[in-house]
């Protein structure tokens, strides 16, 4: 499938990511975007037939076995904290 990157497309993205974008930003953007899109076309391109998917980057990759262990109760979670109210942990104001 091939998409045409113009003026049109870019503003699409414009609106859809809601940000403003001057008339030198589209053009390298429009650059970008024509690069990027030229490099999965030749991904396409590979003959991929016999090549398995990988879910994970690292094939031999070093996880911890899923084990069920009972969550902390409210007071050892609190038991550390400096500032706490009714069970809750009470943080710096972020609103001045």
């Amino acid at each position: 499938m091939k998409i045409k990157v113009d003026d049109q497309l870019i503003e699409k993205l414009q609106r859809l990511a809601l940000v403003e974008i001057n008339d030198n930003e589209k053009e390298i953007i429009k650059n970008d975007i024509s690069k990027i899109l030229e490099f999965f076309n030749k991904i396409n391109e590979l003959n991929l037939e016999n090549v398995d998917p990988l879910f994970h980057p690292i094939s031999q990759g070093k996880l911890r076995k899923d084990e069920i262990k009972t969550p902390l109760d409210r007071d050892s979670a609190l038991q550390n904290v400096k500032r706490k109210e009714n069970g809750y942990i009470i943080g710096p104001s972020t609103v001045e």
